[in-house]
């Protein structure tokens, strides 16, 4: 009993300095966001080769993924709504699968397995071998030149990756329709744009943001607390992966009650 009281109160600490060091790491974050040397070419070639390994490699597979949710889920529900004479909700059903729910979900997942376990294994590896102490002592700042441009190119991809997402569930849930019911892109146009309001778009731009923001920022803080060791790095990569997916959980949860 004196073991699980111990295990139980050791976790609650842990949890406890996490949420709080990382509560500080989102304040430098924003704080750091306004700082001039973000305008320095170094750290702009930094954040267009985050831009490149995050968001342009991940295309093709990602493409290919779009097309198949599109094809089974998009179009499928909406040939199942035609079918029972609902033609009108398919604009109202597309825009809640493809931009409320599966884009901001989809893509924060690929890039989770994707670019965040990358994140986390750079960013260990390089506080074991202390390159940014190395990086503090020529006085640059680590999170100018290394994590910042790493978060906002994840909020960039994020974005852009959700976007396409979404154009390509459209235009597959479309070749359904068109070839099995004869529907025109025309109708489907028109039932999406009557079905958009702005809290669709709200719901969307707070998804992207936050996910963009956590798939970046958890890795890296949690990259962070490997010291000397390099069985830590499994241990914090595991760890992030873990905070990660209840950082997409709890942002799945807010876009629900918004």
């Amino acid at each position: 009993m004196k073991q699980i009281i111990q295990k139980l109160g050791s976790s609650a600490i842990e949890t406890a300095l996490f949420y709080f060091g990382y509560f500080s790491f989102t304040l430098n974050f924003l704080k750091g966001c306004f700082n001039s040397h973000l305008l320095n070419p170094s750290v702009k070639l930094v954040f267009v080769r985050q831009i490149y390994f995050t968001g342009v490699q991940i295309i093709p597979m990602f493409s290919v993924i779009s097309i198949v949710l599109g094809l089974a889920l998009v179009g499928g529900l909406t040939s199942f709504l035609v079918q029972f004479g609902a033609q009108d909700r398919v604009g109202e059903v597309l825009v809640l699968i493809t931009i409320k729910h599966l884009a901001p979900l989809v893509t924060a997942i690929l890039l989770t397995l994707r670019s965040s376990s990358a994140v986390t294994a750079e960013i260990a590896l390089m506080k074991m071998n202390r390159e940014i102490n190395t990086l503090k002592s020529l006085s640059i700042n680590p999170f100018v030149y290394l994590y910042i441009p790493r978060i906002l190119s994840g909020i960039v991809c994020m974005g852009a990756l959700a976007t396409i997402f979404v154009y390509i569930s459209i235009i597959g849930g479309y070749l359904i329709l068109s070839f099995n019911l004869n529907i025109s892109f025309d109708f489907l146009i028109q039932t999406i744009f009557d079905a958009f309001n702005f809290r669709i778009v709200l719901v969307f731009l707070i998804k992207v943001i936050l996910l963009g923001y956590f798939t970046m920022s958890i890795p890296i803080y949690s990259a962070l607390q490997v010291d000397n060791a390099v069985t830590e790095i499994p241990i914090a990569l595991l760890k992030g992966m873990l905070r990660l997916f209840y950082a997409i959980i709890l942002v799945t949860l807010i876009g629900e009650l918004i």
